[in-house]
């Protein structure tokens, strides 16, 4: 045999003995979808035994105890200031499981009605008994969502839904004067455009301070209410 003959041999053979080279592409795994909602933004459960700050608490102070001159900024009567859980702890008025040596206990039950508190009146027995049970437990910061009706989020204006938020959780604090104003639409807007309001609100580490505070954060559905006002351009309706 030739030297061509055995060339053209050894090709036939290679071409049978060794295996082609297919490439197989790798298969495409799709990408889990972001499920997120907003409906489902940490939510916590509520407890019948347990008596929350932000939920049963600050309403109370808030509705009966910060009016003008009373127990809040800038000069708290008998330095309580009321206006948020941290402030409230402070004045030592409080003194955790012991509702008995507490002032602000005291002075709900006291017997000379020019001591009692509030002055306008006796706070309802309820109340007063939810106070004294929050003491008890502990007086601490503890918070939870209770949708006791469904969350209103096809009417969500500014003047109904938006500002009431920021006068329960927020006004206390960031009042009418000073820093961060959240008592009037301008100082809500500005907040709202530099960014801060959310990520406060979101306790986003990092980006701004966590409001109410680092261990208070609203509800689910005030978030959900904000977010929708926000993305609709936070208007002043």
């Amino acid at each position: 045999m030739n030297n061509g003959a055995l060339l053209a041999l050894a090709c036939i053979l290679m071409l049978i003995t060794v295996p082609s080279c297919v490439h197989t592409p790798e298969p495409i795994i799709p990408q889990p979808k972001d499920t997120t909602k907003l409906d489902t933004i940490d939510k916590r459960p509520c407890h019948v035994d347990s008596v929350y700050y932000a939920k049963d608490i600050q309403p109370l102070f808030n509705e009966f105890c910060m009016g003008s001159g009373c127990h809040n900024l800038p000069n708290p009567a008998d330095n309580l200031n009321l206006s948020s859980y941290s402030s409230a702890l402070a004045s030592g008025k409080i003194k955790p499981y012991n509702s008995v040596n507490s002032k602000v206990y005291q002075s709900l039950v006291e017997i000379d009605p020019l001591k009692r508190m509030p002055p306008s009146g006796n706070l309802p027995i309820e109340k007063i008994a939810l106070i004294k049970k929050w003491i008890d437990q502990g007086a601490k910061d503890l918070w939870c969502d209770e949708m006791k009706t469904p969350c209103d989020t096809a009417n969500v204006l500014y003047s109904t839904t938006i500002k009431p938020i920021f006068t329960l959780h927020c006004v206390g604090c960031h009042g009418y004067s000073g820093g961060v104003s959240l008592a009037t639409y301008p100082g809500v807007k500005a907040v709202v455009n530099n960014g801060k309001l959310w990520n406060s609100v979101n306790h986003l580490s990092g980006l701004s301070k966590a409001m109410p505070n680092s261990t208070t954060k609203l509800s689910a559905c005030n978030l959900r209410q904000l977010k929708i006002w926000i993305d609709a351009g936070a208007p002043n309706n």
